[in-house]
């Protein structure tokens, strides 16, 4: 079947030539890689859903989903922004756990060390102004675990303190790849195998807060939404997820 994709202001859009029920899905940006493989995996079995995906900030869209946002489906980055939606009253349940996300130095240029941590402090030497792009911890899971890490570092809180801080984790992607900033704390399922130039090292987990990234269905989902939800927990998504960089322990 063939599918179009529509990518416009965070918006995914999978449908197939003829009609089909949409719904509604709020997704963490970090998905931004997985999604479409996810979502054309789940048409093959469904071409009669069409998921309808919003990618963001999961602690924005844990707000919104608070002040009534029509989403039947929240994709978080971590359970820390699916509990108080559970305790309002407003899912179905208490979701589930779809996989694990994990953190990357990353480096736009070749730098050689064998360990983020050597890696971020040989940098931190040669630069007269070390600046890092990572997502805002006010609100986005990643950010708040590269705070974790960055301040276990010599000099970490300096380098919060001049961080350029993307909206959510796709963003801080991108101020590293369009060439801004030389370095960030990012999300590695957003950066494995997709910049060979650069230079990458996996942060261990047990350095930050667990990032169990948690997905529940709202009190408005119906059959399409349910649908995905369950296509989600398969084996063949997550085949998927753990190609994309996702871990399936944590």
């Amino acid at each position: 079947m063939r599918l179009y994709l529509l990518i416009l202001t965070g918006i995914l859009s999978f449908a197939s030539p003829s009609q089909a029920e949409s719904f509604r899905v709020a997704a963490a940006a970090d998905l931004q890689q997985a999604m479409p493989h996810l979502v054309a995996a789940f048409q093959q079995v469904y071409p009669q859903y069409e998921p309808q995906v919003t990618l963001g900030s999961s602690g924005v869209f844990s707000s919104q989903l608070r002040q009534g946002a029509p989403f039947q489906l929240f994709m978080s980055a971590s359970s820390v922004y699916v509990e108080p939606l559970v305790a309002a009253g407003l899912t179905q349940d208490e979701g589930h756990i779809y996989a694990y996300g994990t953190l990357a130095l990353v480096s736009r240029s070749p730098l050689h060390a064998e360990s983020a941590q050597a890696a971020l402090a040989a940098w931190q030497a040669k630069t007269s102004r070390p600046r890092l792009a990572l997502a805002n911890p006010r609100h986005a899971p990643y950010g708040q675990a590269a705070q974790d890490w960055l301040l276990t570092q010599p000099k970490g809180q300096v380098l919060l303190n001049s961080a350029v801080l993307g909206e959510n984790a796709a963003q801080a992607v991108q101020f590293v790849f369009s060439g801004a900033l030389e370095m960030g704390v990012l999300a590695w399922p957003l950066v494995q195998q997709r910049f060979p130039e650069a230079s990458v090292w996996r942060i261990p987990p047990e350095s930050h807060r667990l990032l169990d990234q948690r997905m529940v269905l709202m009190h408005s989902a119906g059959d399409a939404a349910r649908a995905f939800y369950h296509f989600l927990q398969s084996k063949e998504a997550r085949a998927i997820f753990q190609a994309q960089g996702f871990d399936w322990v944590p």
